[in-house]
């Protein structure tokens, strides 16, 4: 059986740093050409739906989020070279405006210098962004979706994609520097110093905690001097404990089943309205799922994508189906292709 695996990619940027390079983007994107079958998500589900393999290695390529990043370096790159991919935007972070931003087509045609191209943001400074101000400069207007239409099929990634809290179990205290930029979703407010942190998961894979207003409060009225103590952690620790029967409150499962099933309901009826396409594929935000949004996944998507880092077997579920990380250097790249070879 010849292998059949998915990967994903998040940013491809303008210069080395933080993620994918868009010239080690390239390479791979030739190598794929060169010695892989490079599928749709459609042909990943035909495979499985039949039992049928593969009779050359294949993958299909996938991004996460919807970053503009994807139109202006990679479109460009996977049109060139005529390979096909999967965008899984993030249907919130969408820009509702008719515009479109300069690509490497732009630039290879002398339209545009290359520093005129889009620099991108982290992709949490993006989030961020988007959590604060409700827009981010750094996702696709539904302009350029729309465009990359002719490469990339569109499928669903929900619509709030943020870590919440399932847990009353302290886990640490925000401290300003161990926060993650979803807390700001989680807390409902901006983390203050001394908030605790308890385990996180995304929002649709989990009944989620809402951290007490009470707590929060108590929280704030220390003096800031509190927190110049070595050990403030564990004191505050004892201090919560002795001061607090509980610290969340927590939906219920019925709450959470008819809350999951609205956002994937809304956030793909608002992404086809969008485009005016059939929205078949979804891909699960931060990997996280549970049986729960698994079955409520069903009754929206043929296919749904984890973060689990294996090949397709002839038996693999359509509705947990892996895909592989790509990391930014190149020797990662090529770790993943060896992996897909072996790891079934």
């Amino acid at each position: 059986m010849a292998e059949l695996f998915v990967i994903y990619y998040h940013k491809i940027l303008p210069k080395w740093g933080f993620d994918v390079y868009y010239k080690t983007f390239e390479r791979e994107v030739k190598i794929l050409k060169s010695f892989y079958n490079v599928i749709t998500l459609d042909d990943v589900y035909d495979y499985i739906k039949s039992g049928k393999t593969p009779d050359k290695p294949s993958v299909a390529i996938t991004f996460d989020d919807g970053y503009v990043d994807n139109f202006v370096y990679a479109y460009p790159i996977l049109k060139k070279h005529g390979l096909k991919a999967t965008i899984f935007p993030i249907v919130s972070r969408l820009i509702k405006k008719d515009f479109v931003r300069p690509t490497l087509f732009d630039y290879w045609e002398g339209k545009v210098s290359f520093k005129d191209l889009h620099q991108p943001k982290t992709m949490a400074e993006a989030n961020l962004e988007y959590l604060k101000y409700g827009h981010s400069q750094d996702f696709l207007t539904v302009e350029e979706l729309n465009k990359m239409r002719d490469v990339f099929d569109i499928g669903g990634h929900a619509s709030i994609h943020s870590r919440v809290f399932y847990s009353d179990e302290i886990v640490d205290f925000y401290d300003g520097k161990n926060g993650h930029w979803s807390f700001l979703y989680a807390y409902e407010e901006d983390p203050q110093i001394g908030f605790p942190i308890f385990p996180s998961l995304n929002n649709l894979a989990v009944e989620r905690s809402f951290v007490k207003k009470e707590v929060k409060e108590y929280i704030k009225s220390l003096d800031k001097s509190f927190f110049n103590q070595k050990n403030w952690k564990d004191i505050l620790r004892q201090k919560i404990k002795e001061t607090f029967s509980s610290l969340v409150n927590v939906e219920s499962k019925e709450e959470r089943k008819n809350r999951v099933y609205q956002e994937l309901k809304q956030s793909k009826e608002e992404l086809q309205n969008l485009l005016g396409i059939k929205i078949r594929h979804f891909a699960y935000p931060f990997g996280h799922y549970d049986d729960v949004l698994v079955d409520i996944t069903k009754n929206f998507f043929d296919t749904a994508f984890t973060t689990e880092k294996k090949a397709i077997k002839v038996n693999t579920d359509l509705h947990k189906i892996p895909r592989f990380a790509i990391a930014k250097d190149f020797t990662s790249f090529l770790a993943v292709l060896g992996k897909a070879k072996f790891k079934k």
